[in-house]
């Protein structure tokens, strides 16, 4: 971080103040004292220290953020995902860029799929979600579905979710079936 000095945040002053020797006093006691602590100032930068943070903060971030859609089972990775993309969730909740944004912080690559692009009821869309580098349950199938909710259009219905396996790999074919959910290969989901 750029040094600040006294001279530097005196240069910011408007000339009217300048000009006042009262104002110009107290405007050199406050830039005095917070040139002092432009040390202190890299610490309070949250966003750009995600990756660095401990988890017991992300937690607390979250809480202060308002992301309803956090769940304090998610891995760190996650959760550091999740919190790094929330900005954008909460500035376009309601739309379908909220929900990829928000359920690709859990697994990367979701893509929404709208009505008309399968021949749905009007308003209603599915997820497809990239299962690749993910072990697939019924756990986090409702994990996924019950954290829609939050994100999506208050009048939009999710139909399903789909799971597809752009790598091929048939462990997570085999979990998937277990779990009951259906696992698609990648040639649907694009």
């Amino acid at each position: 971080m750029s040094k600040l000095s006294v001279e530097a945040l005196l240069s910011t002053l408007p000339d009217a103040l300048r000009e006042n020797r009262q104002a110009y006093a107290i405007a050199q006691i406050f830039a005095s004292a917070l040139a002092r602590f432009v040390d202190s100032l890299d610490a309070l930068r949250i966003y750009p220290r995600i990756e660095e943070l401990p988890e017991e903060l992300l937690d607390l971030l979250a809480y202060d953020c308002k992301i309803d859609w956090w769940d304090a089972d998610y891995s760190l990775d996650e959760k550091r995902r999740t919190l790094a993309g929330s900005w954008r969730v909460h500035r376009t909740l309601g739309t379908k860029s909220a929900v990829e944004e928000a359920i690709s912080a859990i697994y990367p690559g979701t893509q929404v799929q709208e009505w008309y692009e399968y021949g749905g009821d009007p308003y209603h869309f599915k997820l497809l979600i990239d299962s690749t580098d993910a072990l697939m349950g019924t756990q986090k199938y409702q994990r996924v579905v019950d954290r829609v909710s939050f994100y999506k259009n208050l009048r939009s219905v999710l139909d399903e979710v789909e799971y597809f396996d752009a790598g091929g790999t048939a462990e997570h074919y085999f979990a998937s079936m277990a779990g009951g959910i259906e696992l698609i290969d990648s040639a649907s989901a694009e």
